[in-house]
């Protein structure tokens, strides 16, 4: 991976380049590493709630699996490659006494700082290796990479997706450079992060084939014959294709044994996830994408939230200029076929979730830069274009980052809930939500009576009858976040009933709201899942946020929201039985 970003930071270029390069990244690495601990109360450093399911399930998995163990024999139908699982591992055996989900997260930010140094290698190959184009694409691309709010939440968290995205990355970058090897290495250990990251070896499989095409063969003799030019060139694909396959295979190998040693029960959880991902399998998590776009979707979440609407339109735009040349370097078209082929398969998947498409942020921020870097004879950048998205996306990442300097909503309203509801009382909580409140030192949840609502049942008179019980006898009804009536207003029709009781239970009872929205200064900027699904809202978006001023969004996937920064509502009788002080 050095070899890969080593250009990047050593340009035949001015020490000026070099200054920026070192600020670019410190500033990168103070976006990601501070507060790993954004779920844990201050008052009890070194423990987190862990609000990215996730980050405890791959912990728990690497607690209960020895060191290149299969983590199958623990955990049927383990959905992920193993390599996560053993880097998850090694913390826990080197910090036994520390919580390791504040360690893999700090980690985890190191990686994002990665994530952007490849993204500014993709930035020079694409504007041009050589010269002040080359410089100047790659600083561009790693500021954009830098900033963008997505790349920041992702870093925050311990993940299988952000590994695979810089093996994948990687890969394809070592592919356009010929070093056929390690792009075989690296996209064996992407697939051994997750299965669906088999695409990556199979471009650097096309990449071979199309590297031959415009290399002269035996330059040296005088007179070679058509037919042994094509034997020649078939020598060097078949040699450079084992190279690259043997490398795969062993690095896939060391990185996730079991699932060569024992196939059928390591392959059993990933075909699982793909006939999810394809929705074969219908879970309650995947219904937020009923009657989503395919492709339109997961780029409108990536022009919202993901890279923002400059970055991700500028991305297009680079795209498309080396589509039009009328001749194409390796690296473009690689880069190309890479970028076209990934969004197609994945994003045109029945589930979308933002950070499959991670993979193609380092390349997309390399085609944004590249649209805005000038290759005449006198190289720069074309400002109109850099400076306003460099703006843009800033202020985006700094949103983003804002959320983590307030507590999680998750922690106040559990505190709330400790200093004004009495032990004894009923708590009626969501089914496939986090159950609040969590344990803190105010208090432990097992001092109240807890009711699990199913609001993703079927509706049926079994489920509507359990639905007026809670309404009837809980004290507080949570709401944690949007994953429940975000979710089931994508089928009015299914659900029909149980949308009509989240109407009910608005109207009537009192709504006390705990949010931490991305702002800037006084002004939130949040979608409103409420109205989004049709709810009226009994609080303004300001009110709920916590902010003097909001600015709404178009929906936002979930992703960007339930697990940092859930907006929790608190259900209470308008005649409560108790005395409750105001948030």
């Amino acid at each position: 991976m050095s070899y890969l970003t080593g250009k990047v930071f050593a340009p035949r270029g001015t020490g000026k380049t070099r200054r920026l390069w070192i600020a670019l990244l410190l500033l990168a690495t103070a976006l990601r590493l501070p507060a790993p601990d954004w779920d844990a109360p201050a008052t009890e450093a070194g423990f987190a709630i862990a609000a990215h399911p996730d980050e405890r399930f791959l912990i728990a998995v690497a607690q209960a699996t020895p060191l290149w163990g299969d983590p199958c024999a623990t955990t049927p139908d383990f959905p992920y490659g193993h390599l996560p699982v053993y880097v998850a591992r090694l913390f826990v055996m080197a910090a036994p006494s520390v919580d390791p989900l504040i360690t893999l997260r700090l980690f985890s930010g190191l990686l994002g700082v990665l994530l952007v140094a490849l993204a500014g290698a993709w930035g020079r190959a694409l504007a041009g290796n050589h010269g002040a184009a080359g410089r100047w694409g790659a600083l561009l691309a790693a500021a954009l990479m830098a900033f963008a709010p997505f790349p920041i939440q992702q870093a925050r968290f311990y993940t299988v997706d952000i590994l695979g995205a810089i093996f994948a990355s990687g890969a394809i970058l070592a592919a356009t450079r010929r070093r056929w090897s390690l792009a075989g290495a690296l996209a064996g250990l992407a697939l051994a992060c997750k299965a669906s990251l088999v695409w990556c070896a199979v471009v650097v499989g096309l990449g071979v084939w199309v590297a031959s095409w415009g290399e002269r063969v035996a330059s040296h003799e005088k007179r070679v014959t058509r037919n042994e030019k094509r034997v020649t060139r078939n020598e060097k694909r078949v040699s450079r294709l084992l190279s690259a396959v043997s490398c795969l295979f062993l690095a896939f190998f060391l990185a996730s044994p079991w699932a060569v040693l024992r196939p059928l029960t390591a392959w059993n959880g990933p075909m699982i996830q793909a006939m999810m991902a394809s929705g074969r399998f219908d879970f309650p998590y995947t219904r937020q994408y009923v009657g989503t776009l395919p492709f339109l979707y997961p780029l409108a979440q990536m022009m919202l939230w993901g890279l923002g609407p400059a970055t991700t339109l500028l991305g297009m735009a680079g795209m498309a200029m080396a589509l039009r040349r009328r001749r194409w370097s390796f690296t473009a078209c690689l880069a190309g076929i890479w970028t076209l082929a990934y969004f197609l398969v994945t994003a045109g998947l029945y589930v979308k979730f933002p950070r499959y498409l991670l993979p193609l942020y380092p390349l997309w921020t390399g085609w944004a830069a590249s649209a805005c870097v000038r290759r005449q004879k006198i190289a720069g950048v074309r400002w109109r274009l850099a400076a306003p998205s460099l703006v843009v996306t800033a202020l985006l990442g700094w949103a983003q980052v804002s959320i983590y300097a307030a507590p999680h909503p998750w922690i106040v309203a559990s505190r709330w809930m400790y200093a004004n509801v009495p032990a004894g009382a009923t708590v009626a909580v969501e089914a496939w939500d986090h159950a609040l409140p969590v344990p803190l030192p105010e208090g432990d949840a097992e001092r109240y009576t807890t009711l699990t609502l199913p609001v993703f049942a079927e509706d049926t008179a079994e489920k509507l009858a359990q639905l007026t019980t809670a309404t009837r006898e809980a004290e507080i009804i949570v709401l944690a976040s949007r994953r429940g009536y975000g979710a089931l207003a994508r089928q009015p029709a299914r659900y029909a009933a149980t949308l009509a009781w989240y109407a009910a239970l608005l109207r009537e009872r009192e709504v006390i709201a705990f949010g931490r929205c991305p702002r800037l200064g006084p002004l939130a900027l949040s979608d409103d899942p409420l109205a989004d699904a049709g709810l009226a809202p009994p609080l303004s978006l300001a009110e709920r946020c916590g902010t003097r001023y909001a600015l709404r969004l178009p929906h936002l996937d979930e992703s960007f929201r339930v697990y940092d920064a859930p907006m929790v509502l608190l259900l209470t009788p308008r005649t409560p039985r108790y005395s409750m002080s105001p948030r």
